[in-house]
């Protein structure tokens, strides 16, 4: 069983990465989402790649995009428009072990009482949320899915003129995808998941 102490890192660690996607967002400064680091002894229990696919991104966002895999140490999945000069959306995926709930990771985040956050029903999932931001220039939908100790994030940019109902229901999408990986796989399904080491992850 954890100490107190280390659920209580842990907490803060996974919270501040999901608080900063969800930041960037609220801010609007950048299209990089934030990106997770995990245990080099533990390597990744998988890449968001392996089931996040072009054609995936094309049916769900109408992007045609290049998939770039992150590396096992960091298993962050982009999704990049091949025409720059489109103003289609980029879309990131990631995740982090957390032996908590979302909402207990939601609650230090600090979002503004007048946030759009969004509770989809995400088939296996303990709990999900997006969150959009609809800026004159660009619209940012942050979007989170927990399975047990798994908490994946998916990061949806997308440049003005943007359709949100398309972007939310392409996040949702993904999360649903993503937590039915999770199922399969029987991801995050105890307290022995590896934990985030002190100090990360960083962005």
């Amino acid at each position: 069983m954890r100490m107190r102490t280390d659920l209580r890192s842990t907490t803060l660690q996974v919270a501040g990465v999901a608080a900063l996607g969800v930041l960037l967002a609220a801010c609007g400064g950048n299209d990089v989402a934030a990106k997770p680091t995990l245990p080099s002894s533990t390597g990744a229990l998988w890449n968001p790649c392996d089931v996040l696919d072009t054609a995936f991104v094309k049916k769900e966002f109408g992007v045609d995009a290049t998939k770039h895999a992150g590396t096992p140490t960091a298993p962050e999945c982009r999704f990049t428009p091949n025409d720059q000069k489109s103003g289609q959306a980029a879309i990131t995926s990631n995740y982090l072990l957390f032996p908590g709930t979302l909402e207990e990771a939601w609650k230090t985040m600090g979002q503004k009482a007048d946030a759009d956050v969004r509770k989809p029903k995400v088939a296996g999932a303990d709990d999900a949320r997006i969150v959009v931001n609809a800026t004159k220039k660009q619209l940012y939908v942050t979007g989170f899915v927990q399975n047990g100790d798994l908490i994946q994030q998916v990061d949806v940019v997308d440049p003005a003129p943007y359709d949100v109902k398309r972007d939310v229901s392409g996040a949702t999408a993904v999360l649903t995808r993503l937590s039915a990986h999770a199922a399969k796989s029987n991801a995050g399904s105890g307290p022995s998941a590896p934990a985030i080491p002190s100090g990360s992850p960083q962005g």
